[in-house]
């Protein structure tokens, strides 16, 4: 079959990584890692209760985008397995079924949780599966089907392919209602779910979204449609997406110019500003909580700057390494510094559910432009065309891409 394969090269990861920036083709061309292939085989069900699916479109991530450009710290290398089928914003039908499969039948339309967990792996539950926290599995860097999902294992392709297999509890009919334009992105809208549920505001809280890309506007729609009564800020680099924030459900949408953040969150949380003898300004008061969707150096100290002593960081987007970042703030403001993976099992309303049940409750029922955050199509032979869309956001206008087959 059909499939974009990433073959893991430590000689092509070291020239990349030595001159890749005069010729990014080291990254994504035909030289290196990242192949589109004819001769991958078609994956066979590994038991009676898995499913064979048939993408019909798949998001592409920022951390895809991480993998291919070797933007990723060395220390995630063992939650992957090589080589791998990118690929886990799935939706799909239902190419035919295991024998044991009861909810999902050939013909339907499915979004894929693509987490490997115990229960994937017919394995005995680990410590966190067991305790229903399957998106921290302590197997995913140990096997069988070694890797955190599918998109990253060796032994299970991802959804750039023209075929793809998934147990039978990794699927979600998407309601006949709900379009593919919507229903693809289910994956990002329960990565932000996940992290907005497990770290709410309280009422009147003052909360800020850091970031202009999928996941920020993700957690700015979760705050909206999740009935929380707090005043919602989003603080983007990018001036284009200031309408689409207010639109999806923030009170305000900020992009302030370099050195004018601190200014601005001061007059919003009317708190003083502090003057270090060296080094930037910070806030004596300033947000409740805020969720980095961004997850660099840079995002994380304009959160330690504006968050108020005793208020709460979560981070959501994928933090690495970030040499030369001052952590006093941890200390000096006693600031909650909290890490989100994923999605799982979420408390809400009494119930005990699943984060991508409840993200498609608010694909099915937001009066939102959600839709609007899908801005480029590709086929998946034009995969370098929709990373470098995404590498270069600000020449491409990209927000999420999506490949079809």
């Amino acid at each position: 079959m059909r499939a974009v394969v990433f073959d893991l090269s430590i000689p092509r990861y070291v020239v990349a990584k030595a001159v890749g920036k005069m010729m990014l083709s080291l990254y994504d061309g035909d030289s290196s890692c990242l192949r589109v292939r004819n001769d991958v085989a078609e994956p066979a069900l590994p038991s009676n209760d898995w499913v064979r699916l048939r993408p019909i479109a798949c998001g592409l991530c920022g951390t895809d985008v991480a993998t291919v450009y070797f933007k990723h710290p060395p220390s995630v290398s063992p939650y992957a397995s090589f080589p791998f089928v990118p690929g886990h914003e799935v939706l799909a039908s239902v190419a035919d079924v295991g024998s044991a499969v009861r909810g999902v039948r050939e013909g339907d339309r499915v979004v894929v949780d693509p987490w490997l967990n115990c229960r994937v792996r017919a394995s005995e539950p680990c410590a966190r599966c067991a305790g229903g926290e399957y998106q921290v599995c302590e197997r995913t860097a140990l096997g069988p089907m070694k890797g955190m999902i599918l998109g990253g294992c060796a032994d299970l392709p991802g959804g750039l392919a023209d075929l793809m297999v998934a147990h039978e509890s990794q699927l979600f009919p998407v309601p006949t209602y709900v379009t593919d334009g919507r229903a693809v992105l289910t994956e990002p809208l329960a990565v932000a779910v996940h992290a907005v549920l497990r770290n709410p505001p309280a009422p009147g809280e003052r909360v800020l979204v850091i970031g202009g890309g999928p996941i920020a506007f993700c957690a700015v729609l979760s705050l909206a449609e999740l009935d929380f009564d707090a005043d919602v800020t989003l603080y983007t680099l990018d001036p284009t997406h200031l309408d689409k924030a207010r639109a999806l459900g923030a009170h305000r949408a900020l992009c302030p110019r370099d050195g004018e953040l601190i200014a601005v969150a001061g007059a919003l949380t009317s708190a003083p500003r502090l003057k270090p003898v060296l080094g930037r300004d910070f806030l004596a008061g300033g947000f409740d909580r805020v969720f980095d969707c961004v997850g660099s150096a840079a995002s994380l100290a304009d959160a330690f700057a504006v968050t108020r002593s005793g208020g709460t960081i979560v981070m959501i987007g994928a933090a690495g390494i970030m040499p030369n970042l001052d952590l006093s703030f941890l200390w000096s403001k006693e600031i909650r510094l909290v890490g989100s993976l994923g999605y799982g099992f979420e408390e809400r309303d009494g119930a005990r559910r699943r984060t991508f049940d409840i993200a498609l409750d608010i694909l099915a029922s937001a009066d939102r432009p959600i839709e609007e955050l899908v801005t480029h199509h590709f086929t998946f032979e034009r995969v370098r065309d929709a990373l470098r869309a995404n590498l270069f956001r600000e020449k491409s206008g990209a927000l999420k891409t999506v490949l079809h087959p």
